[in-house]
């Protein structure tokens, strides 16, 4: 009798701990679930960012005004700007009319002109720099401040700031040949 009393009880503590196993596994895939997904999010971000660069240099070396290349980088940066809060248009038709009409066209995107100047606002950055003789152009596209790692996460891990996504791309500034 106390036998069979011994293995009942051995099997229920077995049950109880492979409950745990099990939770304790499921826990640990989600963790690297997640983390993946939060690596995605920051590599397509960066990549964006790459993109904006390139096509903003692009504008400024075929010698478009300054301010047509941050409305290219502006558009081409419309995937990690957050929601429109302008228009109601789709993105194809807001990009066309922004790029005709700049900051008069009503479109606007939640990271283009932050609602405050505090620290923890996310920001769409663009910087272009030259060099003396400026036939050398570097822009500099970032996303400051980004919304990529869940804060909770970030203090878990002991991260204070999460990364800024941002890329830069060198380019030739070829209207200087044939625009003066």
């Amino acid at each position: 009798m106390k036998r069979e009393n011994n293995k009942i009880r051995r099997s229920k503590r077995e049950r109880g701990s492979t409950t745990f196993e099990a939770i304790m596994a499921i826990v640990i895939l989600f963790l690297i679930v997640f983390s993946m997904l939060q690596i995605y999010h920051w590599c397509m971000t960066k990549q964006v960012c790459q993109y904006s660069a390139f096509f903003a240099n692009k504008w400024v070396s075929l010698g478009y005004h300054d301010e047509l290349a941050l409305r290219a980088a502006k558009v081409a940066a419309i995937p990690i700007c957050g929601r429109s809060v302008g228009s109601g248009d789709d993105d194809e038709a807001a990009a066309e009319r922004y790029m005709i009409d700049g900051d008069n066209s009503g479109v606007q995107y939640e990271y283009w002109h932050p609602r405050n100047k505090t620290f923890d606002n996310v920001n769409l950055a663009v910087y272009r720099t030259s060099n003396s003789r400026e036939t050398d152009i570097t822009t500099t596209v970032k996303l400051e401040n980004a919304p990529l790692l869940n804060p909770h996460l970030a203090q878990f891990l002991s991260i204070r700031k999460a990364p800024d996504p941002k890329a830069s791309v060198d380019g030739y500034n070829y209207s200087k040949e044939y625009l003066e």
